[in-house]
């Protein structure tokens, strides 16, 4: 692929599902940057029944993927996907060319130095494990002890999964109400990029702060890669 006059900061992301292009498109569209998308729902579609892969199988296709990704020179790679983030090691890190940031590690930074209880909100059932043993390796380096308790959506990301993104999104946004009316003194976060629009949905309309893989990673990316913002979008904000 050919790299554009400009000789903008590539990104490469890698997504589970083509919804988190738009996502995270939008979200980097004031920043000076090339983003080059690649989609494989490969890991998704094989977490349940008889098509299980083992975790040396997905880690497997993870490198294939980072393979694919670092064929193009990037200055660096998106894993938006909370599966594949959970299959990297440091030492895939450390020997790609490239740095690699995860969807979830600002995130992670976010809630493991949160005080009080929280709620964790999962819509995809695969990703709780491996998604909270990283959690609890990253607060143990950083020695904290988030308490925090986990809920799942049973059945919704199967919705998202069938394209079915307004019903998935419905769905999301009734139990953040559903929660919020049981759990009134506990903050939540939603564990999923494609849970971040609902969560930002939902705290437009009640007030109630949601916080999502999203919010700090455009920040983070911006500061150690250095990018600059569009020329239009001086003096906004993030």
């Amino acid at each position: 692929m050919e790299r554009n006059e400009a000789f903008l900061t590539q990104i490469a992301c890698l997504h589970g599902h083509f919804s988190n292009i738009s996502l995270i498109t939008d979200a980097f569209a004031f920043v000076e940057t090339e983003l080059v998308h690649y989609v494989d729902p490969g890991l998704l579609l094989q977490t349940e029944g008889k098509n299980t892969m083992t975790a040396e199988q997905s880690h497997g296709k993870l490198l294939d993927q980072l393979t694919w990704m670092q064929a193009n020179h990037p200055d660096a790679i998106v894993i938006t996907c909370t599966q594949y983030a959970a299959c990297i090691t440091d030492e895939d890190e450390a020997a790609s060319p490239s740095p690699i940031f995860t969807i979830d590690r600002p995130f992670f930074h976010e809630i493991a130095y949160r005080v009080e209880p929280q709620i964790l909100l999962f819509s995809n059932p695969a990703t709780v494990t491996p998604t909270m043993d990283r959690l609890r390796s990253h607060a143990l380096a950083w020695g904290v002890d988030p308490k925090i308790e986990v809920h799942v959506m049973e059945g919704a990301f199967a919705l998202l999964m069938e394209n079915k993104q307004e019903a998935y999104r419905e769905a999301v946004y009734n139990e953040l109400v559903r929660l919020s009316e049981v759990n009134s003194d506990m903050p939540v976060s939603v564990a999923q990029l494609s849970m971040a629009p609902v969560a930002n949905q939902f705290t437009q309309k009640t007030g109630i702060p949601v916080s999502h893989p999203l919010l700090h990673l455009v920040s983070e990316l911006i500061q150690k890669l250095h990018l600059e913002k569009k020329e239009e979008s001086i003096g906004q904000t993030l």
